[in-house]
């Protein structure tokens, strides 16, 4: 088979090259794994996001809401005071 030393370079070059590439594609197959569930992580933070986005959101039309309806309780509240000030002046007068 083998009938020089340079045939048997050649074949254990070749052995070489073969496990080489065998290591390099398991490399690689492992950095593919590793990018995919990067990926996986990314999409699932950006979806937590989202989620915690509208919770704000829906939190903050609640307080806008509230807070309308405060200023508006609060302004029928003044009126009846002026209303009752207005009334006992009168009674005082009297």
């Amino acid at each position: 088979m083998f009938q020089t030393s340079v045939d048997l370079m050649y074949g254990a070059l070749t052995i070489a090259i073969i496990v080489f590439t065998f290591f390099l594609v398991w490399i690689m197959y492992y950095i593919v794994q590793i990018l995919k569930q990067g990926n996986e992580v990314i999409t699932d933070i950006r979806t937590k996001i989202a989620e915690f986005e509208r919770s704000i959101n829906s939190i903050r039309e609640k307080v806008v809401s509230s807070a309308s309806s405060i200023t508006f309780i609060a302004q029928e509240i003044g009126s009846v005071v002026e209303m009752v000030k207005r009334h006992s002046n009168k009674k005082t007068k009297k």
